[in-house]
């Protein structure tokens, strides 16, 4: 028996751990107190990884999909020799533009996978690219690219005076940038102790908004009233930061303009927060130094979610809610590449140029498409289609709305690969599975999603369970299908938002004898350490010393960030004239998370199925008495498309009465909604009603629905 340090690679966090086992077998999993960022902290998602790695829900091989739709277990360089003749033939026949490649959140901890993906994809000329990220929060890139970015960024803990966090709640989900992941109520408590006030928007009394100064509301689908109402008070009383916006910012009169519908009691009759509450919220956030708006996925699933995040970060802006020349930047990154100094990136939007999608006039975003159209580029048009999807860590047909339709729009494909640790719905659906390495199966380094880290802080991870046979690193898979093709990948460094080509830095040729130890090396080497010191402390390394104070802007460059660009502008009008009251769906059906799963992984696992049998139907009290159903008790939804689930009630003190919470990720598309036990919400979403512009980002939060009482 032994006991290995490493970290878990669930989610942002990257939280310690000290693992013991015995004989491959993982005997016991605790939190690493010694860790200078989780402090001994870990969740239950990490406890998880125990059953799984003990083939809980593991793919352990292989498969290929025979004529009959039975599974037979392939040898990994077996099948990567026929799916290359297939890709072969298909590209042959129809171009490399047949290609494409969707890549889920359970690539984005490992730091070699997505880098390895992109690469491949650059490699062989296909721009299709599609991930998780436009799943949910593709609003960011929306917003950066009409608004711009501030270069050297967004307060966070332990410096901010005041923090409004929207949409969000690190409790469950330990991801909040601006918050450390692990632990973040603690967090929370200590900076209050220290002095920052919270303010927390969210339509449901959540566990951060219950520890907040001050909780907003908000009915859900109104951030982007909300805030345009913060904005006008902001602006009518003198509160914004004049300085910064004439430096910095552009269109502020357009902006003040547009908002000036917006009056706190218009305001108050659609956000349910009245006038003295908005007034509040207002001087706290302008009042503050140092201050930022965070905002998290329920802002960017709901309805007018481009919108709303553009108010959010045009109200940061207007306050100057950025760092300013004299802060401090406490993780400047392990390649110490964050900005220190005051400097707009001014917008681009990317989406008018670059390769367009077959079925909209929409490039790239954040160097990817929207997955929302990616099941009409399957079906596609006299242009062409997709035909061959590689299909990376994630579960596409859980990520997607309508599974009705978007199941046999999938089915059209004529080559689908699935990469990943697990079987999933849409693997099954798969031509060929190719069973990848676990966690603790493969080196690693916390560079992934190091930007969430509260300071600069890097560890590596070597691998002290054996594969099981057969089974391949994620990379691995692109090293083989490139060497197949004839084609060379050059890694770059990990970097999400932008294109393979774009990403800043060296890059590394990748060969036959390239062993994932050698790609970690290179990662390491290049940065405040390298791999020999980080491999000889294997509870990572704090570089305190790394911390930056932001300088004062060099002479104007005229960039300048673009608080209300014309269609901005657009879409406040409609947003003011629109009303969503939808007298035949009178509740609103919003996303939130539980810490037992990740999205869809998890939902297996039989720990959260001892406190989770099904997907939960979250109600409030209210609503279980109206409509006569007690706690465990069942209700039918129906959204309105028809699209039905069925589910069993819990109750949630923190909703409002109208307001019916759910998990994504749950339950099995493949059924009808009726026989569906463990309640697929994607079913109550429509792909065609209430797209956002731009992103065609579907109403996923805020989604109108019919309920009533179900009687088996």
């Amino acid at each position: 028996m032994s006991t290995h340090t490493t970290y878990c690679r669930n989610c942002a966090a990257a939280c310690g751990l000290k693992v013991t086992h015995e004989d491959g077998v993982i005997q016991d999993i605790r939190g690493d107190r010694d860790h200078p960022v989780s402090q001994g902290y870990f969740c239950i998602k990490g406890a998880a990884t125990k059953d799984f790695h003990n083939g809980e829900d593991r793919l352990l091989g292989s498969r290929r999909r025979n004529a009959d739709g039975t599974f037979e277990d392939i040898d990994a360089e077996t099948a990567m020799d026929e799916i290359h003749e297939k890709l072969s033939a298909i590209i042959a026949q129809y171009g490399i533009e047949s290609v494409a490649l969707y890549y889920g959140t359970g690539s984005n901890c490992n730091v070699l996978s997505v880098p390895a993906a992109k690469a491949w994809m650059d490699a062989i000329g296909s721009p299709y690219l599609f991930s998780s990220m436009t799943v949910d929060q593709s609003a960011k890139w929306v917003t950066a690219g009409r608004m711009g970015v501030y270069l050297a960024g967004k307060h966070k803990l332990p410096e901010a005076d005041v923090l409004m966090i929207v949409g969000t709640n690190p409790a469950a989900s330990h991801a909040c940038y601006g918050m450390p992941s692990p632990n973040p109520i603690k967090h929370m408590r200590d900076a209050r102790k220290a002095g920052t006030t919270f303010i927390v928007v969210d339509p449901r009394k959540t566990e951060l908004a219950r520890s907040a100064d001050l909780h907003l509301p908000v009915r859900p689908g109104q951030d982007a009233a909300l805030f345009a109402g913060l904005i006008r008070i902001v602006l009518d009383e003198g509160l914004e930061d004049k300085a910064f916006c004439a430096r910095f910012t552009t269109s502020l009169e357009r902006l003040r303009a547009a908002v000036a519908p917006f009056t706190p009691d218009h305001v108050a009759a659609r956000t349910g927060i009245d006038s003295d509450t908005l007034y509040k919220a207002a001087r706290i956030f302008a009042g503050a130094r140092r201050k930022s708006a965070l905002t998290g996925t329920g802002s960017a699933m709901g309805l007018n979610s481009n919108l709303a995040e553009q108010m959010i970060e045009a109200l940061t802006a207007i306050c100057g809610g950025y760092r300013r020349a004299g802060d401090i930047i406490h993780n400047t990154g392990y390649y110490g590449g964050t900005p220190a100094q005051e400097a707009v990136l001014p917008p681009n939007r990317t989406w008018e140029n670059g390769p367009k999608l077959r079925t909209v006039d929409i490039g790239p975003i954040g160097g990817e498409y929207p997955t929302s159209r990616l099941p009409q580029e399957i079906v596609g048009n006299e242009k062409g289609r997709i035909r061959a999807l590689i299909h990376l860590g994630g579960n596409l047909v859980k990520a997607l709305p309508e599974p009705d339709r978007t199941i046999p729009m999938i089915e059209q494909l004529d080559l689908l690969v699935s990469i990943d640790v697990r079987d999933n719905v849409t693997s099954r659906m798969a031509d060929y599975l190719i069973a990848t390495s676990g966690h603790y199966e493969h080196h690693d380094f916390n560079l992934a999603l190091e930007y969430m880290l509260p300071t600069t802080f890097a560890q590596i991870a070597e691998p002290f369970l054996t594969k099981p046979a057969g089974v391949i690193e994620d990379w691995e898979f692109f090293r083989g299908m490139a060497h197949r093709m004839g084609k060379t990948l050059h890694m770059r460094r990990p970097f999400y938002g932008m294109a393979h080509r774009d990403i800043p830095g060296p890059e590394l040729e990748i060969t036959d004898q390239t062993t994932g130890e050698d790609l970690i090396r290179w990662l390491a080497d290049g940065g405040r350490s390298n791999y020999d010191e980080l491999r000889a402390n294997p509870g990572g390394v704090h570089f305190p010393e790394a911390e930056a104070v932001v300088q004062v802007a060099n002479d104007d460059d005229s960039a300048r960030l673009d608080l209300c660009p014309s269609d901005v502008e657009d879409e406040l009008r409609g947003v003011y004239e629109a009303q969503d009251d939808l007298a035949d769906y009178p509740f609103r059906v919003i996303s939130r998370r539980l810490i037992e799963v990740m999205n869809s992984a998890y939902t297996q696992a039989s720990q959260t199925r001892r406190r989770f049998p099904t997907n939960p139907i979250y109600m409030n009290v209210e609503d279980m008495t109206r409509l006569d159903v007690a706690e465990g008790g069942t209700v039918r939804l129906t959204g309105r498309t028809g699209g039905v689930v069925i589910g069993r009630v819990r109750k949630d003190t923190g909703l409002q009465p109208g307001v019916i919470a759910m998990c994504h990720g749950w339950g099995n598309p493949e059924l009808p909604g009726e026989r569906d036990p463990d309640v697929f919400s994607g079913r109550l979403v429509s792909l065609d009603q209430d797209l956002e512009s731009i992103n065609f980002m579907p109403r996923q939060s805020s989604v109108p629905v019919q309920a009533q009482r179900h009687d088996a």
